[in-house]
């Protein structure tokens, strides 16, 4: 498996990560706006295991945003390098703070409905509403089958 490296703004941090994404995309709810600071944030699911931090452990800094996101920044710079999401052993790596191009490339544009006003989506990649978990939630709800873990979610809630 290929090893990418990344790391934050001023080099304080430093993480290595296997090119094993599960999903990636671009989020626009507010919260992964306000966070990155930008109209977007580009977004890379992976396994909790899959991300080592290489140098730096202590200029990481934590913002507890709830029970199922922690988000982790570095204290130097204030780099936004990811958000944890401990009851899914999942990390969402913020793809601009890597060194390499992961394999897969973002795929979807989640939380549409709360993009800003003053950005158009210019590609063609398929958009949710909200996350798109709750999209096929919804539809496997109304179909009356069984719903299936929350694994691959990109929700940022």
């Amino acid at each position: 498996m290929k090893e990418l490296h990344g790391h934050c703004l001023c080099g304080a941090i430093e993480y290595s990560v296997s090119d094993d994404f599960e999903y990636a995309g671009f989020c626009h709810c507010s919260e992964c706006r306000r966070f990155s600071g930008s109209a977007f944030s580009a977004i890379g699911g992976i396994p909790l295991a899959s991300f080592r931090v290489v140098k730096g452990e202590e200029s990481i800094g934590h913002y507890v945003k709830s029970e199922d996101t922690i988000l982790g920044f570095c204290r130097v710079c204030g780099s936004s390098l990811y958000a944890q999401k401990p009851l899914r052993g999942k990390v969402h790596l913020r793809l601009g703070t890597l060194d390499e191009a992961p394999s897969l490339k973002p795929h979807f544009h989640s939380h549409v409905s709360s993009k800003v006003a003053w950005h158009q989506i210019g590609d063609e990649l398929p958009q949710f509403p909200a996350s798109r978990s709750a999209v096929a939630t919804t539809a496997l709800s109304r179909a009356g089958k069984p719903q299936p873990a929350d694994s691959t979610s990109a929700n940022c809630k």
